[in-house]
């Protein structure tokens, strides 16, 4: 093919609604430019698991979900959240399709890592805790904002923790009931969802979302429902 496929090309291609002479010619023009052709697959795949989750009572086995998830086994509670999806709406399933393909934002890792050496601090004598800051000069400084923390909660430890997408914020957190907790803040969207969500990674349960520019995770050792909701605490307030 001289020219490149027009849109709608592309669509009736992923549809398939193209003959095979021109299902041939979109395939020998995206086989030349990989950046298309990867598209191209993603919307092939997104296609397929339209059809997975709307067409069956059980949509998703349990090898089809782990070959989506890369890996993710499926006792994860995104695939639980998920698995009722034969009588979800267009909307409902795009939400599905955004957690099937994207999962946690990669500043999860560093929130949970975080999360780790806050924990070794406070058990070593010699790294003294650090509990009071100042909101202000932390925005002012790194332009990072840290939401007002409720007032049962007692701040442990404050400290910066540098990561590859920039520095954030890590503060250690005491709840009324004893739960440790720490708060992961960093400057950028970087994917999170405007409302938190919570997912179980190993031992600890995580809540993540966003604020405008900003990107919060919340981490802990409660379940994923209990986070959840204390990150909803958290979302509602500001610094």
């Amino acid at each position: 093919m001289a020219a490149a496929p027009s849109d709608q090309e592309i669509d009736a291609y992923v549809d398939g609604q193209l003959d095979t002479e021109g299902r041939f010619a979109v395939e020998d023009y995206l086989r030349q430019h990989p950046d298309l052709a990867a598209r191209v697959m993603g919307d092939l795949g997104t296609r397929s698991a339209l059809q997975l989750l709307a067409g069956e009572s059980d949509p998703l086995s349990p090898g089809i979900r782990e070959a989506m998830r890369g890996g993710s086994s499926p006792a994860d509670p995104r695939w639980r959240r998920w698995a009722p999806a034969a009588g979800l709406s267009v909307t409902g399933i795009a939400a599905a399709l955004l957690v099937i393909f994207q999962g946690p934002p990669g500043y999860v890792d560093d929130a949970l890592t975080s999360h780790m050496v806050a924990g070794m601090r406070a058990d070593m004598a010699s790294q003294l805790e650090a509990p009071k800051f100042d909101a202000r000069e932390i925005r002012r400084a790194t332009r990072i904002s840290v939401p007002q923390v409720p007032a049962d909660w007692k701040v442990t430890d404050v400290q910066l923790f540098p990561t590859e997408r920039g520095p954030a914020l890590v503060m250690a957190l005491k709840t009324q009931e004893g739960d440790h907790l720490s708060l992961f803040a960093k400057r950028g969207r970087e994917g999170a969802p405007e409302q938190p969500d919570a997912v179980r990674e190993g031992e600890h349960s995580v809540a993540y979302w966003r604020r405008g520019d900003m990107s919060y995770a919340l981490v802990g050792d409660s379940g994923t429902a209990a986070i959840d909701a204390r990150a909803e605490t958290l979302a509602r307030t500001r610094s």
